[in-house]
Order: C-alpha cells, then sequence, then structure tokens
C-alpha cells in the first residue's frame, strides 16, 4: 500500500516546495489535494511546514520591528505592512 502512496502522491523534497509555494501563492486545485493529501499522512511534512510558518511569521514580526525602529516614515510602514499581510496561508 505504501509504494502505491509513493508512487501517487509527491514526495516530502517536492511537497516542502508546494507548501513554500502556497504561502506565497494559490496553488490549482489538484496540487492543494496533493499537499493536504500528503500532509494527513506525513508527519515528518506536517511538523516540517509548522516550523517554516513559525519563521515566516516571526520574520514578519522582525521585519515591522525594524521598520520601526530605522524611523522608516508612515508612507512605506504601510507598504511594508500591506505587503506582509497580502501572502496567502498554506491552509487556504
Amino acid at each position: 500500500m505504501m509504494r502505491l502512496m509513493n508512487k501517487i502522491l509527491p514526495s516530502c523534497r517536492e511537497i516542502s516546495h508546494l507548501a513554500s509555494q502556497a504561502m506565497d501563492e494559490a496553488l490549482p486545485w489538484r496540487k492543494r489535494l496533493e499537499l493536504r493529501l500528503h500532509l494527513s499522512m506525513c508527519s515528518w511534512c506536517r511538523s516540517s511546514i509548522k516550523q517554516l510558518e513559525l519563521m515566516r511569521q516571526i520574520s514578519r514580526r522582525q521585519t515591522l520591528s525594524s521598520a520601526r525602529e530605522t524611523g522608516l516614515s508612515p508612507e512605506a510602514k504601510q507598504r511594508i505592512a500591506a505587503s506582509l499581510q497580502e501572502t496567502p496561508d498554506a491552509q487556504d
């Protein structure tokens, strides 16, 4: 059964790439389905994706914090904040 699933579903390496891509853009429905099926069976990939999401959140906070400390103009801060909020979530 596992061999059959390995032939049908993408590898962990491919899933890692898909998950990262899903955080930046909307995936086609087939790719989203492949991602969800793989994640439902692979605890390693689920853990890896959670860590990736956490790193992205920390990076966003750090970017906003740095923007406040550097004395950027209010317009520049708004552009940065808007850009960070436009990124779609991987779970959609």
